[in-house]
């Protein structure tokens, strides 16, 4: 399967909000791969967004953050699908 991104979340990043009163969201297919072992996989995945656009860098580490991934190691999304609050099944 292709990928949108792969990399390492950065380090750096700012802890993700969740943002009930948003537009927007991104829906995600992802991979995260522990720096300990094991993994976990997930599909249809939704974040909020502050605004219509997201990186997949940006993805990643919004991903990680929202689930205390706290032995993240790389970071692989499959899918990512930005989509209007109330245009999809949530």
């Amino acid at each position: 399967m292709t990928h949108v991104f792969r990399g390492a979340p950065s380090t750096g990043a700012i802890p993700y909000q969740p943002r009930p009163d948003s537009a927007w969201r991104v829906k995600l297919a992802f991979r995260v791969d522990f720096d300990n072992e094991g993994h976990v996989e997930g599909e249809g995945f939704l974040l909020d967004l502050a605004e219509a656009t997201v990186s997949g860098q940006g993805a990643a580490d919004m991903l990680v953050s929202s689930m205390n991934l706290l032995r993240a190691g790389t970071v692989t999304i499959f899918s990512m699908e930005l989509v209007r609050r109330g245009q999809h099944d949530d």
